[in-house]
């Protein structure tokens, strides 16, 4: 019993000490945010180090065509790879044209095990990915009773008394030197219970997210600032034990940058994250890191579709971390990398190498790769 506490209660993240500085490489600029907005039919993908053991994916891809006046096919894959964060969605969504602007959806998402399946009906109003806001309503797991059908009643076979019901969402804006972006996801309680009688297992849950991004140019300035917010709620009781554990997480992260010249933009990132985990054991962390991201271009921008264009990012990180059970650190980081944007390929490599010097034994600590592409 004490070890199942320990291992809820772990946060696999925390034996990173680089964590934090992941998540601000990890990311995509500005720029490529819009890239992949622009484009109907595309992929971009972002993945790197995480620790000996464990490797970051993030993959999206997107493609559609119409299939008649009435009819047309989107088809998205995403796949996630991160500490306690693991997605693999195949989204097949038929969408039938209201006016030039508005489409209703049909979505399908599929996986290996049939009882994970998804199915939703959405709603998107926009010309286009650049401005556009999506909605969708989303029942999880919807075939998971039928596929247990012809599996008895006992503990083990546990089927939905009421299911996990999503309402997720997007807005996106962009304008002149601006960019707005939003996402949410709220679900209703679900409640699985075991086919036995009396009921032995029962568990009931909840979570919600909430993701904002926004940016403007102001003349030569550059503010913007990033909130993530996720919250998520257990409670199980399995024959004569009962837990209930809630995670709570929250990043905020305001930022400011100054163009210097065509070539020159300094960039100042401060995020603070904080994540909580309350069972029998109650964990809080507090992380605050900060990053200087300089950016050279070697030659003034233009159309990227015309041919390619270097930008170099030069940059340090530094990291505080301290939870309640009074563990403290703090590292530091030097940046280097480079992108190359050529046509509809954009390719970014990043390494971060080691700031705290004499270094443990390598100047290498992670890598990190971005890559977007216009179909």
């Amino acid at each position: 019993m004490i070890l199942f506490i320990f291992l809820m209660s772990f946060v696999p993240e925390d034996s990173n000490f680089h964590y934090l500085m992941d998540r601000q490489i990890g990311r995509y600029y500005p720029e490529w945010e819009v890239r992949f907005d622009s484009t109907r039919n595309g992929m971009r993908m972002n993945q790197g180090c995480l620790d000996l053991r464990n490797w970051f994916i993030d993959l999206e891809l997107r493609y559609e065509a119409r299939l008649a006046d009435w009819l047309g096919l989107r088809y998205r894959n995403h796949y996630r790879g991160d500490y306690g964060d693991h997605k693999t969605d195949h989204f097949f969504e038929p969408f039938f044209p209201i006016r030039s602007v508005e489409r209703l959806y049909l979505s399908v998402t599929t996986h290996y095990y049939k009882g994970e399946n998804e199915l939703g009906i959405g709603y998107f109003l926009g010309r286009d990915y650049v401005n556009c806001l999506e909605t969708f309503i989303v029942a999880e797991n919807f075939d998971r009773n039928f596929s247990l059908k012809e599996s008895g009643s006992s503990h083990d076979v546990r089927t939905y008394r009421m299911w996990p019901i999503d309402w997720r969402g997007t807005l996106t804006k962009n304008w002149t030197g601006s960019r707005l972006n939003l996402k949410w996801e709220l679900s209703i309680p679900y409640r699985l219970e075991s086919t036995d009688n009396p009921v032995t297992y029962r568990e009931t849950g909840s979570r919600r997210s909430f993701y904002g991004l926004f940016w403007k140019d102001l003349s030569r300035f550059r503010i913007g600032a990033t909130a993530d917010y996720r919250y998520l709620s257990t409670d199980l009781t399995d024959t004569t034990y009962h837990f209930r554990n809630i995670r709570a997480e929250i990043l905020a992260e305001p930022m400011i940058g100054y163009r210097i010249t065509d070539h020159w933009r300094p960039t100042l990132y401060l995020t603070f994250n904080r994540k909580s985990n309350r069972d029998s054991i109650f964990v809080e962390n507090n992380v605050f890191a900060y990053y200087i991201d300089l950016e050279y271009r070697p030659t003034p921008l233009r159309n990227p579709d015309s041919g390619g264009v270097f930008v170099w990012h030069f940059g340090t990180q530094r990291e505080y971390y301290a939870d309640n059970r009074n563990q403290e650190y703090r590292e530091r980081r030097l940046n280097l990398s480079l992108e190359y944007r050529f046509r509809n390929i954009w390719f970014n490599l990043h390494e971060a190498m080691e700031g705290d010097f004499p270094t443990p034994k390598y100047l290498h600590n992670h890598t990190y790769l971005q890559m977007t592409m216009k179909f």
